[in-house]
């Protein structure tokens, strides 16, 4: 059953780039892809989906036409970019997602959001490992966060141990995400060799 195309308002979409791209030797946020920069596939998918669209990442980013969320730590990894996207927004919910994953679709965004919100936190979950990068936060993590940063605490699976969780199986995220793109990350060269070869497939499907 198709998801209604409205753009959903009570949850703020939050875009993690503040990393240094330290395994791919440059900025990822900008590496181009398709003609333009990486973050701006993530944007473009976010912006289908929800009403407000955050950058939680260095102001050279402004070029993307998104408000900033600003990042009042540093040296801490997303945890920060969670933080400051829970304080940027009166959304009562936000969805991260990291600038490098240009494959994120519609269909699992709105997917994730639709689901019962009856918890603190919701992940996939689609092998062993939790993905949350791609997760919704409450507003009722950030109590949680900042005594976690105050504390010296980088681990973003910590604050699952103070808080509700819901997981989300991978029989559920296959069904938004056929291809298994939806957590593909630009991490390295080689990533972003397959990233440049998928782009290039789903044009060339897109034109014929």
């Amino acid at each position: 059953m198709p998801f209604p195309s409205k753009k959903i308002d009570d949850v703020a979409a939050v875009v993690l780039a503040g990393g240094k791209g330290e395994r791919l030797g440059r900025d990822k946020a900008v590496v181009p892809l398709g003609g333009k920069p990486l973050i701006e596939h993530v944007t473009a998918a976010a912006a289908k989906v929800f009403e407000t669209v955050l950058i939680a990442g260095p102001a050279r980013l402004a070029f993307t036409g998104y408000p900033a969320a600003p990042d009042e730590t540093t040296g801490v990894g997303p945890l920060s970019g969670i933080l400051a996207g829970l304080r940027a927004t009166d959304a009562p919910w936000i969805f991260t997602l990291p600038c490098d994953s240009p494959f994120v679709s519609e269909a699992f965004l709105r997917g994730m959001a639709a689901l019962p919100r009856n918890a603190d936190v919701i992940v996939p979950r689609p092998s062993v490992h939790y993905e949350p990068l791609h997760a919704l936060y409450s507003q009722s993590c950030r109590p949680h966060v900042e005594r976690m940063i105050a504390a010296g605490e980088r681990k973003i699976l910590k604050l699952y141990d103070l808080v509700q969780v819901i997981e989300v199986p991978p029989e559920v995220t296959d069904g938004w995400d056929p291809d298994g793109m939806v957590f593909f990350n630009v991490n390295t060269q080689e990533n972003f060799e397959a990233a440049q070869q998928r782009f290039t497939l789903l044009s060339h499907k897109a034109s014929t």
